[in-house]
């Protein structure tokens, strides 16, 4: 672990007392990550010809949401072993998989004005918001934001102790 790094948790006390605040202090500044939008969100911006249309914020998911969108995204299918058994889980549409990882990325305040806007729906005839993402971002564009989204996450990133000897002890 690098000197200047800030020192949150139990290795930085020797007072049990404190040591409990300390990690209560940290585990609680961890999981802020979805109220708390200051510093933990990135803001998109919808261009179109090096002009900007519109902007949104996402924020990162859990791994929960992750699964949530994914088996949102994944149709059942009839068990090959006959109808007295459970379906099973067919092939995941990425498309939607992405949309209902961006909807649900997508700060609250935000999702309301842009995703759920009920006038662009009724021009384009459209009925959820997940529609919507589709008609207005690209696929293209929908990976970035993915890859965004997946990176505040904290896929990849280096949030997570990585020093192996400091595991170890």
């Amino acid at each position: 672990m690098a000197n200047n790094e800030k020192i949150t948790g139990l290795e930085g006390s020797t007072n049990f007392e404190q040591d409990e605040k300390t990690l209560l202090a940290a585990l609680l500044e961890a999981s802020d990550y979805k109220s708390n939008t200051e510093g933990n969100t990135r803001i998109i911006a919808v261009k179109k010809n090096d002009i900007v249309l519109f902007r949104f914020r996402v924020r990162a998911l859990s791994q929960m949401e992750v699964q949530a969108a994914r088996k949102k995204a994944t149709r059942e299918i009839p068990n090959p072993a006959g109808d007295k058994f459970p379906a099973i889980s067919g092939e995941m549409n990425l498309s939607e998989y992405h949309s209902n990882l961006i909807y649900t990325a997508t700060v609250e305040e935000d999702r309301k004005k842009v995703w759920n806007n009920k006038s662009f729906m009724e021009n384009k005839n459209i009925l959820n918001a997940e529609e919507c993402i589709d008609l207005v971002l690209k696929g293209g564009i929908k990976e970035k934001v993915v890859n965004v989204i997946f990176e505040l996450s904290g896929y990849g990133n280096e949030d997570v102790v990585d020093d192996i000897e400091f595991i170890k002890n």
